[in-house]
């Protein structure tokens, strides 16, 4: 019952887990980023009148908080917190959930 020399430590499994959850994150956001700046483009398609700041502004909102939250993420991605970019893109989540209620 010896130990085999290919065997790979928790931590490091653990840690390969968590970088690969911390990238899926990061793409989910960027996604989601493309998707809050594309919005008022379609909006604007399908409306037959222009569309006024009150009516972009909860995506304006929503766009820096994505766009500073993805930066703060590529960020703490080079220094390998990978829990942080995870509870970041969680937090990111949370806070869009937040300006869509309270302005649509």
């Amino acid at each position: 019952m010896g130990v085999s020399i290919f065997a790979k430590p928790n931590a490091y499994i653990r840690m390969k887990n968590e970088a690969k959850i911390a990238k899926i994150a990061t793409i989910i956001i960027l996604i989601a980023l493309v998707r809050t700046i594309s919005e008022p483009f379609r909006l604007q398609y399908y409306s037959s009148l222009s569309l006024t700041f009150n009516q972009i502004k909860p995506f304006l909102i929503a766009a820096l908080i994505t766009s500073l939250g993805l930066f703060a993420m590529i960020i703490f991605y080079y220094y390998r917190k990978y829990k942080v970019i995870i509870c970041l893109a969680v937090l990111i989540i949370i806070g869009m959930l937040i300006v869509k209620y309270v302005y649509l």
